[in-house]
């Protein structure tokens, strides 16, 4: 009976507030939507006693809003599972490097291709926690049109040249501006970034 009183007074509230808002507007092209708005209002007031009436639950929750629980999550339960998840991110964001990485020396003039190779530091942070790079490897590709120099002949030497002496050469001014972008890119020494052209 309590119930059937609360939904008569709020209809009558409800209809009150419709013709009020209608005699407000001042065209009747924003009646419509008043209309229609005081009409869901009228489907909600008109459902409310319903459904306590038939003890249908509720669940008014918005599903986006709602607190994710540990089991919704099986790749972060358990130190498994803590260790995949850990891993799913360092190879995310290595490929995210190597991507950053190949762009920037694409960007160097005579590169035409380029391999990019990342190995980060063993640690045990947290999952969240930026791995370290250990080491990067970068296989450059040269412009078939650029025209190499020669390299200078020694005679008198057996053999050619010793290994010794191709690991002094100093390095092309191509493989510097590459070291010298990868180094200030990801705040590493230039002695972890390895650069190999073909």
């Amino acid at each position: 009976m309590e119930s059937l009183q609360t939904l008569v007074r709020n209809l009558a509230i409800i209809i009150l507030m419709a013709n009020f808002l209608e005699m407000l507007l001042p065209s009747k092209s924003m009646q419509g939507f008043v209309k229609l708005i005081m009409g869901l209002f009228v489907i909600s007031a008109v459902l409310g006693p319903v459904i306590s009436l038939l003890h249908l639950p509720q669940n008014l929750s918005v599903p986006a809003w709602t607190e994710v629980n540990s089991h919704d999550m099986p790749v972060l339960a358990g130190n498994n599972g803590l260790q995949a998840g850990r891993d799913a991110v360092q190879e995310q964001f290595k490929l995210i490097l190597k991507n950053q990485i190949e762009a920037l020396v694409l960007g160097v003039k005579g590169v035409e291709k380029t391999d990019v190779e990342i190995q980060f530091e063993e640690s045990a942070g947290g999952l969240m926690d930026q791995p370290r790079v250990a080491q990067v490897n970068i296989l450059v590709n040269s412009d078939q049109t650029e025209i190499k120099s020669v390299e200078p002949i020694n005679v008198g030497k057996s053999g050619g040249q010793s290994q010794s002496d191709s690991q002094s050469q100093p390095q092309s001014e191509r493989t510097q501006t590459i070291q010298e972008r990868v180094s200030a890119l990801l705040q590493i020494p230039k002695d972890r970034i390895s650069v190999t052209e073909n």
